[in-house]
């Protein structure tokens, strides 16, 4: 199991703001947005080599050690997250929340980074029809 951070996720109290400030004023690309339905939305940028990602709070509101705003977590891309998960598990790594599909396509696994900081494990498989529309 290779490990590589693709992605850093920032969990943001008011996203009009954060959208102003990464993307109109620090000239941020936004490559995908995600629906959330009544949440709202979430924003991938392209920060360089890594990939940011502006998540609304309420996404994550009153799930323990998930809730803060600020930095809320480094993301591992994996292919079989649920695997992955075991064999975290298996080397000692606490497991936060168990892998589960926000959006159809995407899995997800949260983990103790130690020091409050979280680790997630994420794979993706978006339909052709959504990648066009992501690109608009």
């Amino acid at each position: 199991m290779e490990m590589k951070i693709w992605k850093i996720a920032l969990l943001m109290s008011d996203m009009k703001k954060a959208e102003e400030l990464y993307v109109n004023k620090l000239g941020l690309k936004v490559i995908d947005r995600f629906d959330l339905g009544e949440i709202g939305e979430a924003l991938f940028l392209d920060a360089g080599n890594v990939s940011l990602e502006l998540i609304p709070a309420a996404a994550f509101e009153g799930v323990w050690g998930l809730d803060r705003p600020g930095v809320h977590h480094l993301s591992f891309q994996g292919d079989d997250v649920a695997a992955a998960t075991e064999e975290l598990r298996k080397r000692g790594v606490t497991v936060k929340k168990e892998p589960f599909q926000p959006l159809e396509g995407m899995t997800l696994a949260f983990f103790d980074g130690l020091d409050g900081v979280n680790l997630q494990l994420f794979h993706y498989e978006k339909k052709a029809s959504e990648a066009v529309k992501s690109k608009k």
